[in-house]
Formats: C-alpha cells, structure tokens, sequence
C-alpha cells in the first residue's frame, strides 16, 4: 500500500503552487473525490492514478514518495523572514517554513509600554499566542486579557486584535496562525 506515502506529498506540493484540487484533477484527468481521498489516505491508489497525478505536478513519482530525508525540514536563521512594525517596536521572525499557506509560527518581541495593532486573518483562522518572556494584553474585539510568562490564549484569528505590553523591560513570545483551506480545497 502507497497511500500514506504520497497522499501528504501531493497535498503539500499542490498547496505549494497554490493548486486546487480541483484543478489538478482536471490536470490529471481523474474525479475530484479521488484526489481528495488519496491526499486523506483513505483509499490504496493505484499506481496509473499516481502517476496521471504526478505527470499533472510535472514531478515524477519518486518525488511523490517521501523519502526518510524529506520528513525534517531545516531552516536556517540566515533564512527566516522577519516583519517589523514601522515604528520598531514589534519585530517578528518566522521560524515555520516559509510560504505554507496554512500555517505560520512566529517568534516577536514587543518592547517596553509599546502596542501591536494585529492583522485579521481570513474566515475560519485561529490564532496562538504563548508568552515567553514578560507580559502582554491581549485585546480581542474589545475584551483585554493580561498574560504573563507562561500563560497563552487562543482565539479566532478573523477578529480585530491588539497586542500591549504594558511591562517597563520587551515582552517575548511566540504567535501561531493557522488559515483554513478555501471551500474548493476541501472535502
């Protein structure tokens, strides 16, 4: 059985290219429910499938298997992005693979008495905040919650929010966001 060794493959690499599953099994000239449930492992497929898909992927289906060395993804601090507000006070690196389109993990520092006015995400994203260092206010539509070193909180990620640190030395911690697919992505 090959199905859970190319079903995360194909996803990853179809969400990389920002392909919908849709569109790939058009590409690869299979129905749609097949794709989607050789990318949840729910089906042993065959290796012509396979192969129409990764033909569709222009990749071989070598590339479809995950191999032992594909499991760990390394990146290098040279590497990380990092966002800083205009003003300086929020910088932020990314430590998670950069452009996942459905997941991204952020270290921040927030410096002392200085604010960070959040960017809503779309519909259906959750966010994570865990606090590593000092203590920061969240508000999340209005409600204020104060976190302290070792404390987080999780909310829709959708909603207005706001980061403080109301503290006189740089609060640190770390920031999750996770966007669910678009409808046409799912099954």
């Amino acid at each position: 059985m090959i199905t859970n060794l190319v079903g995360n493959r194909i996803r990853e690499i179809r969400a990389r290219r920002k392909i919908t599953q849709q569109q790939l099994a058009d590409s690869a000239n299979i129905p749609r429910a097949t794709l989607a449930t050789i990318e949840k492992d729910e089906s042993n497929p065959s290796l012509a499938a396979v192969h129409k898909i990764a033909v569709a992927l222009h990749c071989t289906i070598d590339d479809l298997l995950e191999k032992q060395h594909d499991r760990v993804e390394v990146i290098h601090h040279a590497d990380m992005g990092r966002v800083e507000s205009g003003d300086g006070n929020y910088r932020a690196t990314t430590v998670s693979p950069l452009g996942n389109p459905a997941y991204s993990q952020q270290l921040f520092t927030l410096a002392a008495g200085a604010s960070y006015i959040g960017k809503p995400h779309p519909p259906g994203s959750e966010e994570y905040l865990f606090i590593l260092e000092g203590a920061v206010t969240l508000e999340v539509a209005g409600e204020r919650i104060a976190l302290k070193r070792g404390d987080s909180a999780h909310f829709r990620g959708n909603i207005h929010h706001n980061y403080h640190n109301p503290g006189s030395t740089a609060a640190r911690g770390m920031v999750t966001i996770v966007e669910v697919p678009a409808a046409s992505d799912s099954f």
